[in-house]
């Protein structure tokens, strides 16, 4: 924590020393993120050091944890509960399918939730003059999307592995880990601000991604979802990305739906022209309320 309090106010004060725009605007906080790009960088830096202070493999966890949710997760639903989605399901399908799902959704709510509370735990650097508030969500979610890449890189390896290899489909993937961390990065802002007006927006959120969890097709695939509850399904934009990735990578082919790919571009857009304008309106007020 020490490292983070004199890196933030190390790096405090290179920040723009004016406002890159006089009216509050979505267009406007991100031009300020961008013109913050070194202070930026050097907080996701600094960030994902402090994460992995002093344990005894460091960045190397990024690693090792996805393997040991899905080995957990598979003993548990494959193996003691004899799940299967489909006739002669091998274990290696099920752990593939579970990688997809738990990739994609881990990279999403672990950014979320931190998004969420940045600008609560970084008060110290809020109050100071012209600080460029956005970077705070935005680095949260970038520290994430690098972990999630990493986590990534363990699926790209088990699909040659002990699957059916990778075709050209997976060059299409990084599109849409974009598009999902736009996504995210949206909601985080639009939360992070909800969260300096109510302290127990964080704990919501907490609980909102556990049950999205299940919620959202990460453990199963979706034609397993009850007819009577697709409404709770098609709307799910998480669930259109891990879709999408599941067909990339295991499915060796385009999302047979133009429909996914269309909205996950659009949940995207949406998302972050409504956090960033919320975000935008009310950044102002944040030194007055952390």
């Amino acid at each position: 924590m020490g490292a983070e309090l004199a890196a933030g106010h190390e790096l405090a004060a290179s920040a723009p020393t004016r406002p890159v725009a006089s009216a509050p605007s979505a267009i406007a906080e991100l031009r300020a993120l961008w013109g913050a790009r070194r202070l930026f960088w050097a907080l996701t830096q600094n960030d994902l050091r402090v994460r992995y202070l002093g344990s005894s493999i460091g960045l190397f966890w990024a690693v090792v944890n996805p393997i040991l949710e899905v080995a957990t997760y598979t003993l548990v639903f494959h193996v003691l509960l004899n799940v299967r989605f489909h006739t002669g399901q091998t274990t290696g399908q099920y752990v593939l399918y579970l990688l997809c799902g738990t990739v994609a959704w881990s990279g999403f709510a672990d950014g979320l939730l931190r998004g969420t509370t940045s600008i609560t735990n970084h008060a110290h650097l809020i109050r100071k003059v012209n600080f460029p508030a956005v970077v705070l969500p935005a680095q949260a979610m970038a520290s994430s999307l690098i972990n999630q890449l990493f986590r990534t890189a363990v699926l790209l390896v088990a699909c040659v592995l002990i699957g059916d290899g990778l075709s050209w489909h997976a060059l299409l993937l990084l599109p849409f880990v974009v598009a999902q961390t736009l996504f995210g990065l949206g909601l985080g802002l639009l939360f992070s601000v909800l969260n300096v007006y109510f302290r127990d927006v964080g704990h919501w959120v907490t609980a909102g991604l556990l049950i999205g969890m299940f919620v959202t097709p990460v453990m199963y695939p979706a034609s397993a979802y009850p007819r009577e509850l697709f409404l709770l399904l098609y709307p799910n934009p998480m669930a259109q990305y891990i879709g999408i990735y599941q067909s990339l990578l295991l499915g060796h082919s385009l999302p047979a739906a133009l429909t996914s790919v269309i909205y996950a571009f659009v949940a995207a857009g949406l998302a972050l022209a409504v956090g960033a304008s919320v975000f935008a309106h009310n950044r102002k007020k944040f030194a007055d309320l952390v």
